[in-house]
């Protein structure tokens, strides 16, 4: 049974919240791990994600997340989680294939260096081949931070082509960081990717570690903090799934940039010129958006504090509007002009309401209602202040537009979302389900979750061949992922809630059409992604595709559309199979509301606990 306290309310609108659970209450299951609220075994028919988050035990110690991440989400439906704990034990002990994942993580944690600067340097393509990358690089626009100066690149590239043997290890390891993320734009685009281009990747990026490892970038210096953020970059790239080495490599970037002053305003310090004092802030905003993102993804608080900073945000200049010789900046452009900065200033309109929101919920403290109301508000007026090229449009009125600036729209859109169900998500639950005052929050938190599973729907139709985003389909990454994944387990655990809480409302069909939809997707992303793979698995259950006999027409049907993939697993064809999958689901869906059916009692009667 859920515990309430009494809370001394100032505005009234919360007068209850659940008590915490029980501190070091986690159990260890026998495959070494597995996660543990006290809810899952006080009350299992009652869904309630613990206000610590979860914790995983696992044989190299454990792994925590937030409450608002995905994996904790699901982990609360606790109704599933004896289905899926014991079927992935069972899948462990009888598979002669299974491999416990293991990812070497970025380079820079672990790589040892021996090369010497004249066999990096031979390393280096022919410059016609580097002209290339270094084109596709800035025209490419919104990918990689713009934390560097165009003209004063070009010109420093000059200078290296002259007498690369007194170039500086930083600056070396700049070219190799946009030669590498200039290389994955073109191994993306390629359709297949080429062995070699895949090679070259490889090369670029360990060259990029040996220069940044030989050039001492501990200590600073020219170049190293743009290097490492391209180089996050990049890494951010080469990761299908949240990856913690990720989220410690920034940790070094954010040190580094915090012990050389970043994080103060250049105007308090003279001796910096107006040039050098603007690519500063443009290289400390760079940081705080990866800081915001990383930390999310992986569930954890973020490592910078906003009143630790009094750093203004960069102006909407283009590189040419300003250089070295400039002895004050010019007024900003204005924000119907698209510069390389636009984009990042877009999302600090964002960001600045959602680094609050994400304080507030890494916050050990109480919050009460109307504080959550207010960064409610302020997020709607952010979302409204948008510059305009930047602001969502349907698709259907969207077609003079590049798809790069859509693409964009559309992870602004997904960014608000994501914080409306980090500001809500403490609603949704049952000790808060029939009281009137939180309906606010409990439908604002849901329908961020349908809107997510709707833009990722039209991600994933306009992204093949003859869709509107195909040509930037490559810019899709794990940070994307993670936001989709977060809506499928609010659903979920919504699903969970309406079952043990009657009386609150259910768009049933809107929900399990969006539900089904994306199952096709995760299982089509599943052959390369270990986070899609926990996707299908939670899906099948939710969904009823444990219960259905191999020899069935759908199972048929679902064999015919799965194809092989390089890696030897399989992969969803969702134009082959989806049309199969809603048929059988159109009649499987039907189950849930009917009484005594062998769907609805094998669903919830047993616990939901993610394995990731």
């Amino acid at each position: 049974m859920h515990q309430q306290q009494q809370s001394n309310s100032k505005d009234g609108a919360s007068s209850t919240s659940p008590m915490p659970p029980e501190h070091g209450n986690m159990r260890q299951h026998s495959h070494g791990s597995n996660y543990v609220n006290s809810e899952d075994v006080a009350t299992p028919a009652s869904p309630m994600p613990s206000e610590h988050g979860s914790l995983r035990l696992h044989s190299h110690g454990s792994n925590y997340v937030s409450s608002v991440h995905w994996a904790a989400i699901l982990n609360s439906i606790s109704e599933l989680n004896d289905v899926y704990e014991t079927e992935r034990e069972v899948a462990m002990l009888t598979s002669s294939e299974y491999v416990p994942h293991c990812s070497p993580g970025p380079r820079l944690l672990y790589e040892p260096v021996q090369a010497t600067k004249d066999e990096i340097l031979s390393s280096i393509p022919a410059r016609a081949v580097v002209d290339r990358m270094v084109a596709r690089y800035f025209n490419t626009q919104g990918v990689a931070p713009a934390v560097l100066s165009s003209g004063q690149f070009l010109r420093e590239y000059e200078n290296f082509w002259q007498d690369p043997g007194t170039t500086s290890f930083g600056w070396i390891g700049l070219l190799f960081s946009i030669m590498c993320l200039s290389t994955q734009y073109q191994q993306f685009s390629e359709d297949p990717a080429g062995p070699e281009t895949s090679m070259r990747v490889h090369m670029f990026r360990e060259r990029t570690v040996h220069c940044l490892v030989l050039g001492h970038f501990t200590k600073g210096g020219p170049h190293i903090l743009e290097t490492l953020i391209i180089h996050c970059t990049s890494e951010v790239f080469m990761y299908k799934d949240a990856e913690i080495g990720l989220w410690l490599l920034l940790g070094m970037l954010v040190q580094l940039a915090l012990s050389l002053g970043y994080h103060r305003d250049p105007q308090n310090f003279s001796h910096i010129s107006p040039f050098a004092s603007e690519m500063r802030r443009r290289v400390w905003a760079a940081i705080v958006q990866m800081d915001l993102r990383l930390s999310s993804q992986m569930g954890l608080p973020r490592l910078l504090k906003s009143q630790q900073s009094d750093t203004s945000e960069p102006r909407n200049l283009l590189d040419s509007d300003f250089d070295e010789t400039s002895v004050e900046l010019p007024p900003p452009r204005p924000e119907t002009e698209v510069t390389p900065v636009l984009y990042g200033l877009a999302k600090i309109r964002i960001d600045s309401i959602g680094s609050l929101i994400t304080d507030l919920v890494a916050d050990t403290r109480e919050h009460q209602l109307l504080e959550i109301m207010h960064l409610d508000e302020k997020l709607h007026e952010a979302e409204a202040s948008l510059p305009p090229i930047f602001r969502w449009q349907p698709l259907s009125q969207s077609l003079m537009i590049s798809p790069q600036i859509v693409l964009h729209r559309l992870a602004l859109q997904l960014s608000v979302q994501r914080l409306a169900i980090s500001l809500h998500r403490r609603y949704l639950s049952v000790p808060y389900a029939t009281e009137e005052r939180y309906d606010h929050s409990r439908n604002a938190c849901v329908r961020a979750a349908i809107k997510i599973l709707e833009f990722q729907q039209s991600v994933h139709e306009e992204t093949q061949p003859d869709g509107l985003l195909y040509p930037v389909r490559w810019l899709l990454s794990s940070l994307m992922q993670s936001t989709f994944l977060l809506g499928m387990s609010v659903l979920c655990y919504y699903v969970q809630l309406v079952k043990s809480t009657r009386n609150v409302p259910l768009d049933h069909d809107k929900i399990f059409d969006l539900l089904r939809n994306t199952y096709p997707i995760w299982l089509r992303l599943s052959a390369v992604s270990h986070d899609a793979q926990k996707a299908v698995e939670h899906l099948s259950l939710v969904l009823g595709l444990r219960h259905r006999q191999v020899d069935t027409p759908l199972a048929n049907k679902e064999e015919a559309a799965l194809s092989s993939t390089p890696n030897g697993k399989s992969a969803w064809d969702a134009h082959q199979g989806i049309a199969g999958f809603s048929r059988m689901f159109d009649t499987d869906l039907m189950a849930w509301d009917t009484p005594g059916s062998s769907l609805s009692e094998n669903m919830f009667s047993t616990d939901w606990l993610l394995d990731s």
